[in-house]
């Protein structure tokens, strides 16, 4: 229990984000392409809003293609997959308020102690980074398989404490994988959050702590924001021609 303390320990707190100022820089939403991504089965309620799309910032995107040729560099076999972007405020805070019932089973004296559990698992919704479009969840996959290369654990199993980067129940080639992961994405700029080894984000509250910046410059998206508002240009006439202006919050 004192090594796990000691790694929550380490992690970034929900009480250190929410005094971090935002500014936003009003950089439009886009799809990915060019790297392998799609919504995995069990997360896949962002469908409904996007379809198959999975939806970063405009920079994010440009830095995902960075590390993406960084890993190439590395191995010329894998390639980043990609399996979530941005999510709208309104499923994450469905999201948050889900596992806070569970965490709430528990007796804490300090709400504030509460909110720091639930956070390590889904993001308090005013601080975090999905309804931002600057974080991003993925893995590395082999190429010449298809397959995840060994992380340790499957992304979005909370059944154990696998899923922390630093777990010390995981293989030192597991951990190298993660770290090569976690070299990728932080040589082009993304912040790295412990409690989960698939976590980056770039412009959000969590990245600005990260690295010690003056502000986030991402906010959350929210009404009356739609689809077509913040995609870039090609996108959003591409989504008006099929489906309309989807509602984002």
């Amino acid at each position: 229990m004192r090594k796990i303390k000691r790694l929550e320990d380490t992690m970034v707190k929900y009480t250190q984000l929410i005094n971090v100022p935002s500014k936003e820089c009003n950089e439009p939403l886009i799809k990915i392409v060019n790297i392998p991504n799609g919504y995995l089965p069990e997360m896949q309620d962002m469908k409904r809003v996007t379809g198959n799309d999975i939806l970063v910032r405009k920079d994010v995107y440009n830095r995902l293609l960075k590390a993406q040729r960084t890993l190439l560099k590395i191995n010329q076999n894998y390639s980043l997959y990609v399996v979530y972007g941005y999510r709208s405020l309104k499923i994450q805070i469905l999201r948050f308020l889900k596992r806070l019932a569970i965490v709430n089973q528990k007796y804490y004296a300090n709400p504030v102690d509460l909110y720091e559990s639930v956070h390590r698992s889904v993001a308090v919704p005013s601080v975090a980074g999905h309804p931002t479009g600057g974080a991003v969840d993925l893995y590395i996959i082999d190429n010449r398989t298809g397959k995840q290369i060994d992380f340790g654990s499957p992304i979005y199993d909370y059944s154990t404490l696998k899923y922390y980067v630093f777990s010390g129940e995981i293989t030192n080639k597991q951990k190298g994988d993660r770290m090569i992961l976690r070299k990728v994405m932080m040589g082009a700029g993304f912040a790295p959050f412990d409690g989960e080894w698939w976590h980056f984000s770039y412009g959000d509250r969590e990245w600005a702590f990260y690295y010690k910046k003056p502000c986030a410059i991402y906010n959350q998206i929210t009404y009356p924001f739609s689809i077509s508002q913040k995609l870039a240009p090609s996108l959003s006439q591409g989504r008006r021609r099929s489906s309309g202006s989807v509602g984002l919050y």
